[in-house]
């Protein structure tokens, strides 16, 4: 049974770039709203939201963490999320469990590279967004340069509040609806209003007019009358900013401090509940039903039960907590589920909302809220949950691809059963994780977002299963292939008493275009080898190509043609020319100036202007090859192809070089031939690890 209406929720993720000040904003929303009784330090690792040891050690938010506000008889649940790029999957998950994005921008940084991602994100998704400009007491803030940073990438933006000063002057904001000025005295989040100061009041003016201007060109009524001159009243002015914000077509700006004890979360606040819509308001949300048709779903708690699993906790000691976010119906305890993606069914324990780590118990989480439970037994993040005969789904969250891997393997080698599972209840907790066994190396491989990903993941499985693992860079997944044609005979003849062994074939490798693979011609004619054995000689081929003799890859790109042979009536076998083939494959690549294979993969990377000298001469040095740039308000887009190889330790000197800045994704694009004298090198290393595992 709902405890609150739907009109009555705001669900809001909080987002933006690292360092951006969206915990601290968090926190002093909190303690504004009388839920906790002192605001936490992000530096001494002591807010509601950063709870993990892995945030308080590295004072950022690594994991999406719930907390939740009552605010004007309204419940707003805060979606606190990561704004390092190696961590953007948990901001991804939030989004697509709210009705509104929060973007939170650095004054003294402007609009980053996360900042203009999230906006992008949050309006690909339908929700409505608004901006909190934060820092604004920080040496070098800037208001409205932050502002028409904002206004490059979203033409909509529009401030309704402005600063009482910056710097060390900061000393409030005034309300550009109202026409009302905040004061704070540095006791709290709460500030004292009243009247705008006369020093103000002319700059106070000129920005609402800016703001009537900005909001009067998205509604033609009201600028049918802005126009003629009449007077525009508050309530005009925000009923027009609610249509707006909820359309899109708006995103109000308002302001906030890192210090005076929280100055400004009140009115950023009354911002949420006023300005972004409840799940009621913001519209019906998509689900797909068994024939793959969209069904729109309301938050109607006599609807059919469908709650969409947004977020998985992985725990050695409370097993899986799957955050939830309930889009019809209600939930409640002690009752059957089905996960619409395995068809199995589940049994409801307790439920209950998260204060940051705390558990909070509820009777039930009704439509438009968000609550947890524990202890599902297979509901992964995505998953949709509703009642027996529903077979509704909910549209997938599309993950950004692991840029950074590693080789892993357990320090401890009787733990590698133990590294395995841990391993992949951390990919429940992290879709954007990949682990998997590399079929051409052998090896076990951890892929994330950056190098930071992959190593906090490590570190957590230490600390929560006990497993230590060792992280190396992965070998590189070269091919081998052939540049010329070559003939050679494959013969294999065993005599040892009784029955022998026989198989004689007579082999052509020729290249193939690049990508093509493998092709087997059978040109054999007049029973030189009997047709029964031709299936062996192609298998020997196969599996001969499994392991090139130039350094141990892959070969492909071949055409092997079988012309010719010899057979023995009684000798002959499947394993003798399947032996034959095998030996004449090797035979003719070796005649057939075999070279290396290296993977080439496309490459973006965003930097700050003044870094992109440095980057360019970088990505030359690692023989990549420039497609161009690009330029946006969070810096420039460099495109360039670049070798594997040379990837490997790319995100920490791309971290330094940019002084944590920068940001790059990639993606295979093709192979091609390795130089030569590099080539040597690599096939020295390949030989050397067989002989190793020899």
């Amino acid at each position: 049974m709902a405890d609150r209406d739907a009109a009555t929720i705001r669900n809001v993720a909080v987002v933006g770039h690292r360092g951006s000040g969206k915990t601290s904003l968090i926190e002093a929303m909190l303690l504004a709203a009388g839920e906790t009784t002192r605001l936490g330090s992000v530096p001494e690792g002591t807010t509601v939201s950063d709870w993990d040891e892995d945030e308080g050690r590295r004072a950022m938010s690594i994991s999406a963490s719930l907390c939740h506000a009552a605010w004007k008889g309204t419940k707003v649940n805060a979606l606190d999320t990561p704004g390092e790029p190696s961590f953007l999957a948990d901001a991804l998950s939030a989004l697509s469990a709210v009705d509104a994005a929060l973007v939170v921008v650095n004054a003294t940084a402007g609009v980053e590279l996360q900042t203009e991602r999230m906006l992008s994100r949050a309006a690909d998704a339908g929700l409505a967004r608004a901006v909190c400009i934060t820092m604004l007491d920080r040496e070098r803030s800037d208001f409205e340069s932050a502002l028409a940073g904002l206004r490059e990438i979203v033409p909509g933006a529009v401030a309704i509040q402005i600063p009482m000063g910056e710097e060390e002057g900061f000393r409030g904001v005034v309300n550009l609806v109202s026409m009302t000025a905040t004061t704070y005295d540095g006791s709290g989040p709460k500030g004292t209003t009243g009247p705008i100061p006369d020093d103000l009041l002319e700059r106070a003016e000129a920005a609402r007019e800016a703001m009537i201007d900005v909001v009067a060109e998205a509604d033609d009524a009201f600028i049918e009358k802005y126009l003629e001159g009449e007077e525009i009243t508050t309530d005009e002015i925000i009923a027009a900013l609610v249509t707006g914000v909820a359309e899109g077509r708006m995103v109000p700006v308002a302001c906030a401090a890192s210090t005076l004890g929280g100055a400004g979360a009140d009115r950023v606040l009354d911002l949420i509940v006023e300005a972004l819509p409840s799940p009621l308001a913001a519209g019906a949300k998509s689900a797909i039903d068994a024939d793959g048709a969209e069904v729109a779903l309301r938050p109607d708690e006599g609807g059919p039960l469908v709650a969409l699993s947004f977020k998985t906790l992985a725990d050695q000691f409370s097993g899986r907590i799957n955050l939830l976010r309930v889009i019809s119906g209600a939930l409640t305890p002690d009752r059957q589920i089905v996960n619409s993606r395995t068809g199995g069914k589940e049994r409801v324990g307790q439920l209950f909302t998260l204060q940051g780590k705390e558990h909070v118990a509820v009777d039930g989480i009704g439509p438009g809220d968000i609550g947890a439970v524990a202890k599902l037994k297979d509901v992964l993040t995505g998953d949709a949950l509703v009642d027996d005969g529903v077979g509704l789904t909910v549209p997938p969250v599309e993950y950004p691809p692991a840029a950074m891997s590693f080789a892993v393997e357990a320090a401890d080698q009787a733990d590698e059963d133990k590294m395995t599972s841990s391993l992949r209840r951390m990919t429940e907790e992290d879709p954007s994780l990949d682990f998997h066994r590399d079929e051409q190396t052998g090896e076990q491989i951890l892929g994330g977002l950056s190098q930071m990903h992959v190593e906090v993941i490590a570190e957590r499985v230490e600390r929560r299963f006990g497993v230590g693992l060792v992280l190396r860079p992965p070998r590189v997944p070269y091919l081998e292939t052939i540049t010329v044609s070559a003939d050679a005979e494959g013969k294999h003849k065993k005599q040892s008493g009784g029955r022998g062994q026989f198989g004689d074939c007579k082999l052509r490798v020729e290249p193939l275009t690049r990508g093509q693979g493998f092709e087997f011609v059978n040109k054999i004619v007049g029973g030189a080898i009997p047709r029964s054995f031709i299936p062996a000689v192609e298998k020997g081929v196969v599996e001969a190509m499994l392991a090139g003799e130039l350094a141990g890859y892959p070969i492909v790109d071949v055409q092997v043609t079988v012309s010719d042979g010899k057979h023995h009536a009684v000798d002959s076998s499947e394993m003798a020319f399947k032996i034959a083939g095998s030996l004449g494959l090797k035979a003719a690549i070796a005649k057939a100036k075999p070279v290396l294979l290296e993977p080439i993969m496309t490459v973006e990377t965003i930097v700050p202007t003044e870094c992109v000298g440095d980057v360019m001469g970088d990505l030359n040095s690692r023989r990549g090859h420039p497609l161009g740039m690009d330029s946006g308000p969070a810096g420039e887009t460099i495109r360039a192809e670049v070798p594997m190889a040379e990837m490997l330790s790319y995100a920490p000197d791309l971290r330094a070089m940019s002084h944590g800045r920068g940001d790059y994704s990639m993606a295979f694009l093709r192979y091609q031939e390795l130089p030569a004298h590099l080539a040597e090198a690599v096939a020295a290393e390949g030989h050397d690890a067989e002989e190793a595992v020899a």
